[in-house]
């Protein structure tokens, strides 16, 4: 019986220490493999709510529309149940303009955007990129009257004759010569005044012409002492020193998840000037690329989107582990544009990242350009080129409520 009874107790022992050592193999050894698989989970989610949240803000900025969209981050991740194991968490943050240190800064010589009105007879209007009113006044009609625009796109004529009174005769034609509109357009006496809107859709100028007007172009005037036309619009400027935009616009805010994970490595999700940014350790890498368009024509053309984050006083961050909204809506919109000898400076925490995915995009469209790069800042010059650029302000608040 007592050997029987030893023999019971070192089963049991040896049970226990099977079990014990079975825990100890999990827990030191498999524990930590599943919390840094979750934790790496958890990283991706993140990854995808931000590329979410991009795409979101992506489409408030060109609609430039009001409507409010929310998206969700998920900021940590929960231990395992039953074993010892730590929780991940993280922070979520609206960093302003002066916390970010992100600006996008366009500078050099040349032609930069501006608006214009004028009212011509004779002469040339040069470098207009767009038209808001285009139209013919007559203060004293008389036959014999003409009053012609020509450009490389289309071709105006306005032809006063008299038939039982004075007759207006409009002609357009287009780039390639074809008559887009032929006819009478009024009948008056003589000395009667006249506006005539060429934007009116009837004359189809506005629609069979100037959407299919792809550069800035030149338009030259030759009317008859009794009238002018009316144009305004947007036209590139006489040739000087091109910088936009302005300190306080170029200035422009983020967001910002980091993580405190405790297998996995950390990792920071930067949405910024409407890229995300993915940083860790080993460097930093766009992986949801802005709104920036490059295109290698004649003259070379780059577009660029910038987004500025505005949050709201009270609801620019959280923390913890659990999930939480980001509220985004459309403000405002800054145009600007030049032609010329140019260069753009990215000024930014994340500059290794921003100088690949330029670098990688300039030498795709085959572009020729100059990289200079410091601390904290690079800068792409070119020779010639064409730049654009919009800065969307995107109001942001981190948690429920109205953005007012």
């Amino acid at each position: 019986m007592d050997n029987k009874g030893q023999v019971g107790v070192i089963v049991a022992i040896l049970v226990v220490s099977l079990m014990v050592a079975v825990l100890v193999i999990i827990q030191t050894y498999y524990v930590p493999q599943w919390m840094k698989e979750r934790e790496a989970n958890h990283m991706d989610v993140v990854a995808n709510q931000f590329a979410a949240m991009k795409y979101s803000i992506d489409l408030q900025a060109i609609e430039k529309s009001g409507s409010p969209l929310v998206n969700s981050i998920t900021l940590g991740s929960k231990e395992l149940p039953y074993f010892v194991s730590a929780r991940a968490f993280g922070s979520l943050q609206i960093l302003s303009s002066s916390q970010s240190n992100f600006s996008i800064v366009v500078d050099g010589s040349g032609r930069q955007l501006e608006s214009f009105y004028e009212k011509i007879g004779s002469g040339n209007i040069s470098y207009v990129e767009s038209i808001s009113i285009f139209g013919i006044r007559i203060e004293d009609v008389e036959a014999g009257d003409n009053y012609a625009a020509l450009s490389p796109y289309f071709n105006i004529s306005l032809t006063a004759s008299q038939q039982s009174g004075i007759v207006l005769e409009l002609v357009i034609k287009n780039a390639s010569g074809s008559t887009i509109y032929n006819d009478v357009v009024a009948k008056l006496e003589n000395g009667s005044i006249l506006w005539i809107n060429l934007l009116d859709p009837i004359y189809n100028f506005s629609t069979k012409i100037l959407p299919y007007i792809d550069s800035y172009f030149n338009i030259s005037f030759n009317c008859s002492q009794n009238g002018s036309f009316i144009v305004a619009g947007y036209k590139y400027g006489n040739v000087g020193t091109v910088s936009f935009p302005p300190l306080y616009i170029a200035r422009m805010g983020e967001i910002k998840y980091s993580s405190q994970n405790a297998y996995f490595v950390d990792q920071d999700y930067i949405y910024e000037g409407g890229a995300v940014i993915l940083r860790q350790r080993t460097g930093s890498s766009i992986i949801h690329p802005p709104l920036i368009t490059f295109v290698n024509s004649t003259i070379p053309y780059i577009n660029i989107t910038a987004i500025n984050i505005v949050g709201i006083a009270g609801k620019t961050g959280a923390a913890g582990y659990g999930t939480y909204s980001i509220r985004t809506n459309y403000s405002s919109c800054h145009h600007y544009a030049a032609i010329g000898r140019l260069g753009i400076t990215i000024y930014t925490r994340y500059a290794e990242a921003w100088k690949k995915y330029m670098v990688t995009k300039l030498n795709e469209t085959g572009m020729t350009y100059t990289l200079q790069e410091g601390d904290g800042y690079i800068r792409f010059q070119f020779s010639n080129i064409k730049l654009e650029m919009d800065v969307i302000k995107i109001c942001a608040q981190i948690g429920p409520g109205w953005i007012v």
